[in-house]
């Protein structure tokens, strides 16, 4: 039997962040508005090619888009990841938390998803991003969102959530 639910039909997605070399510095990511939308992911795709740099992923929320008062999330939130994603497509459930730190043994290509609900950012913030702490240089970090629209609505008239 087919399914009727089509991914860019029922969920907006939207980047996060390109692919970016990690070189030693902070990787920001861009942020978006949760205003419309019932529960998003930050899913981050990171290719570890060197030993030793054990990233911390850290969701952030803000007042805006622009960051405005942007801040570490408080709330724990359910995680995923999958460590050896070249080989493997089992994502294995973490611990919920407001970080997650990645392996520090490489080359790995990692996944990681952050389940964020809206509801516990807080009654002033509704924008999320993420960023992950000093990627090695020739380490590749890049990242989408997964947004669950509030209300259903066509893809093409859906409310944008890169602009508050």
């Amino acid at each position: 039997m087919s399914s009727t639910f089509s991914l860019p039909e029922n969920c907006k997605i939207v980047q996060a962040t390109p692919p970016a070399v990690g070189a030693g510095a902070v990787i920001t990511s861009d942020y978006i508005s949760l205003k419309d939308a019932h529960k998003a992911w930050i899913v981050i795709h990171y290719y570890e090619a060197h030993n030793g740099a054990a990233v911390v992923y850290q969701p952030m929320k803000a007042t805006a888009v622009a960051p405005t008062g942007d801040t570490a999330i408080t709330t724990a939130v359910k995680i995923w990841s999958n460590l050896a994603a070249a080989t493997t497509d089992l994502l294995v459930e973490r611990t919920a938390a407001t970080t997650y730190t990645g392996s520090a043994t490489g080359p790995l290509h990692n996944l990681i998803i952050f389940e964020i609900d809206p509801v516990d950012l807080g009654p002033t913030y509704d924008c999320i991003g993420f960023t992950a702490t000093t990627p090695a240089a020739g380490d590749y970090i890049s990242a989408l969102f997964v947004i669950q629209p509030r209300y259903a609505s066509r893809v093409l008239t859906a409310p944008t959530s890169i602009t508050d």
